[in-house]
C-alpha cells in the first residue's frame, strides 16, 4: 500500500524495486506447475502527494511485474466520495477473471448508476487536473499548518513529535506521555489513557497505531485532516498546547 494508510508516507522507488525484485526472483525459483507470487498494490492515495514526493507503480520499475501485480484503485479517497464504493482492479487477467466470479455472486457492491457516472467522470482529464489542484493545496495547507504546530510544541519541549507530510490525508504524530498525572491525580499508565485525556481535555480526536497492529506501547499515533477546518487549526493547537502544560 503506498501512499500508505494509516502512515501517510509512501514507499521510496528503491524500497519498491526491492519488492518488485523478490517477486520477479521468487516466481523464478519455483517450479512451472506452482503457483507464482503476486503483488497486490494498494494505490488508492496515489494522487495526493505532496512536495517533491513521487508516487512509483510496480510495472512502471519493473515491466515483467506486469504478470504478477494485482492494482486496486477507487475514487472514495482522492474525491472524498467515501458514500460511492466505486472502485476497480487492474491484473492479469486470469485473476480477474476469478476477481469476477467471486464479484457475481456477492449480493452488494456500487449501484450501477454510479459505476457508469465514474467511468464518465474519470475521461474528463481537464476537469480532474483543476479538481486536483485545488483539492492537494487545501489537504496540503492542513497537513503543513498542523505539522508546523507541532513541531513548535516540540522546540517548546514537550514531548510530541511528527513525520513530515507527504501523502494521503494523514500525519504521524508522536505524543509520548505515558508515565505523567493529569491535574486531578490520574496516572496515564497506558496509551488508552493519552488517548482520552487528549480527547477530553484537547478535543483532539486521534487514532493510536496499536489499533493498526503496532505495539500496544506505541506513542505514535494517526492525524487524519478528513473533517479539519483550516479556521480551526489554531484553536486546536493551543488546546492541545493547554492540555500538555497541565500535565506533570
Amino acid at each position: 500500500c503506498t501512499p500508505q494508510n494509516p502512515t501517510g508516507t509512501t514507499l521510496s522507488k528503491t524500497e519498491l524495486e526491492k519488492i518488485c525484485d523478490l517477486v520477479l526472483e521468487e516466481n523464478k525459483r519455483r517450479g512451472e506447475g506452482e503457483k507464482k507470487l503476486y503483488l497486490f498494490f494498494d494505490q488508492m492515495y496515489w494522487t495526493l502527494t505532496y512536495g517533491d514526493i513521487k508516487h512509483y507503480h510496480p510495472v512502471a520499475l519493473r515491466p515483467e511485474m506486469k504478470a504478477y501485480t494485482i492494482c486496486v484503485d477507487a475514487i472514495s479517497k482522492v474525491f472524498a466520495a467515501t458514500g460511492v464504493r466505486v472502485g476497480w482492479a487492474t491484473g492479469p487477467s486470469s485473476v480477474i477473471a476469478k476477481m469476477k466470479s467471486i464479484l457475481s455472486h456477492m449480493g452488494a457492491w456500487a449501484p450501477m448508476a454510479e459505476q457508469k457516472a465514474v467511468a464518465k467522470f474519470l475521461v474528463k482529464e481537464e476537469a480532474i487536473k483543476k479538481y486536483l489542484v485545488h483539492f492537494k493545496s487545501e489537504i496540503e495547507e492542513r497537513l503543513r499548518r498542523i505539522y508546523k504546530g507541532l513541531m513548535q510544541l516540540k522546540e517548546e519541549g514537550f514531548t510530541v513529535d511528527a513525520i513530515a507530510p507527504q501523502a494521503a490525508i494523514y500525519l504521524t504524530i508522536q505524543i509520548d506521555l505515558v508515565g505523567k498525572t493529569t491535574p486531578d491525580g490520574q496516572l496515564l499508565l497506558k496509551q488508552s489513557d493519552v488517548t482520552n485525556y487528549l480527547l477530553n481535555e484537547a478535543s483532539l480526536a486521534i487514532v493510536p497505531f496499536y489499533a493498526f497492529g503496532a505495539d500496544a506501547s506505541s506513542s505514535w499515533y494517526r492525524l487524519s485532516v478528513g473533517t479539519c477546518k483550516k479556521e480551526e487549526i489554531n484553536e486546536m493547537l493551543e488546546k492541545l498546547r493547554t492540555a500538555l502544560g497541565k500535565l506533570k
